[in-house]
């Protein structure tokens, strides 16, 4: 038995003689109590033994022993500096101008490739009224790299969206989206009610703008009336296909007055490509026009084109 242990146990058995002789009697209890007093004076490597199974001692930090609790310094010990905190890009996303319910905005989505992307965003005019979106096509070929991409080819501070289109798993899609320097995500208004509050709840939690994507939602008054948070836009849509195949299909501005009579949050419109149905938005009082067409693929007038758009966005 190692030495340590042979003194642990002989305090024990020491302790226990001590018990039991002031059981049997006071008088021999005392006696036994001052004999114990002597021996443990002059030895008193068995009590400090002891008291280190429940008293931490000093570490050994170079030399020395730990079992006389004797450490030698023989040198100074280095610290290593504490490594500086480590912020989740999420949070950068927010180095942007917030959303102002007094602007309109042009929000321009990508859809090609990262490469026709970055000289389409080089031609773009100065402006912090323009959103640019990473487009669902981006999100499916490059993942959330595309954002990550589009962030770094955007101007300081440009306001980015990632159109990942959640349906469900919000939680897991917001910080993927969040962590790749988006400052809005969107999310499908045919998703269940428990996904849009989850996906809600989530963006304000990683401090990003939520969108509900409206499309083929027959009222969007209907789904933001179930939602225990109201997110930050209400997106009407009519899809790419509805709008080619289905031509009687309409975008629904009478909508926008709608959901502003009863809610204060902001309106954006996506479908409508031409001046004439930017227009049209603008004249119902939306708050964000989304437009990729004219957008898709670089050419010489994108510059020219932008700046259109953003004169009739007033």
């Amino acid at each position: 038995m190692p030495t340590q242990k042979k003194q642990k146990y002989l305090i024990d058995l020491i302790i226990a003689g001590l018990f039991i002789a002031f059981i049997i009697n006071r008088f021999l209890g005392i006696v036994y109590l001052i004999t114990i007093i002597f021996f443990l004076k002059k030895n008193p490597k068995y009590l400090t033994s002891y008291l280190s199974n429940f008293l931490p001692l000093p570490k050994k930090l170079s030399g020395g022993s730990a079992e006389n609790n004797q450490p030698v310094l023989e040198k100074a010990t280095l610290i290593e500096p504490t490594p500086p905190l480590q912020i989740p890009n999420a949070l950068f996303s927010q180095i942007k101008t917030k959303l102002e319910k007094r602007k309109k905005y042009l929000h321009i989505a990508l859809n090609s490739t990262l490469e026709e992307a970055r000289e389409i965003i080089l031609q773009l005019p100065s402006s912090d009224r323009i959103l640019i979106e990473a487009g669902t096509p981006l999100i499916k070929i490059y993942g959330a790299e595309a954002v990550s991409q589009i962030k770094e080819m955007a101007p300081a501070g440009a306001y980015i969206v990632a159109d990942n289109k959640c349906a469900d798993l919000a939680g897991r899609e917001v910080e993927m989206m969040a962590n790749a320097g988006a400052n809005a995500a969107t999310c499908l208004g045919v998703a269940p009610i428990e996904t849009i509050d989850s996906f809600i709840e989530e963006c304000q939690k990683f401090n990003i703008d939520s969108m509900i994507d409206m499309m083929n939602v027959e009222n969007a008054l209907s789904v933001l009336k179930k939602l225990k948070k109201l997110p930050t836009v209400v997106m009407l849509h009519r899809g790419v296909d509805e709008t080619e195949f289905s031509k009687e299909k309409q975008i629904p501005y009478y909508q926008i007055k709608q959901i502003k009579g009863n809610y204060n949050i902001l309106v954006a419109v996506a479908g409508g490509d031409t001046i004439k149905e930017v227009e049209r938005a603008i004249f119902n009082d939306v708050d964000i026009v989304v437009v990729w067409k004219n957008f898709y693929q670089p050419s010489i007038e994108i510059t020219q084109l932008a700046a259109s758009f953003l004169k009739e966005i007033k």
